[in-house]
């Protein structure tokens, strides 16, 4: 299953989320189990490349492992921040604004992603 997930190419559905499309159940399902099955398995590549007593291998397993708790932890975050500020009834211009704080914070993540990408790709 895990090999399944991982070979999966699911760029239209990531494509319809960054166009504003909200996924089902089913699909954002899909999406995380995928997510974690390449995690997965980079974490396994990596293992098999390096010693386990290499520091460096060590280190980079930790911190992928950490950043995938901490999108679990993000994700949970900006579900119950939704629930909290509908249970505020907010009128409509505080839904705006809450609604582009959170957009601004993933604005802020992604824009972080693309910069650490392009250091990333520029040392290979």
């Amino acid at each position: 299953m895990p090999e399944l997930l991982r070979s999966l190419d699911l760029q239209p559905m990531v494509e319809s989320v960054q166009r504003g499309v909200v996924l089902d159940f089913a699909q954002y399902s899909l999406l995380r189990e995928s997510a974690d099955a390449k995690l997965y398995h980079l974490l396994g590549k990596l293992r098999r490349r390096g010693q386990q007593s290499d520091t460096r291998h060590q280190q980079g397993e930790d911190d992928l492992r950490k950043l995938q708790d901490a999108c679990l932890r993000v994700s949970h975050l900006l579900q119950t921040s939704c629930l909290a500020l509908r249970r505020l009834e907010l009128d409509h211009q505080d839904q705006r604004l809450a609604r582009e704080v959170l957009e601004s914070q993933l604005a802020y993540m992604q824009a972080c992603l693309r910069r650490s990408l392009a250091s990333f790709d520029s040392s290979a």
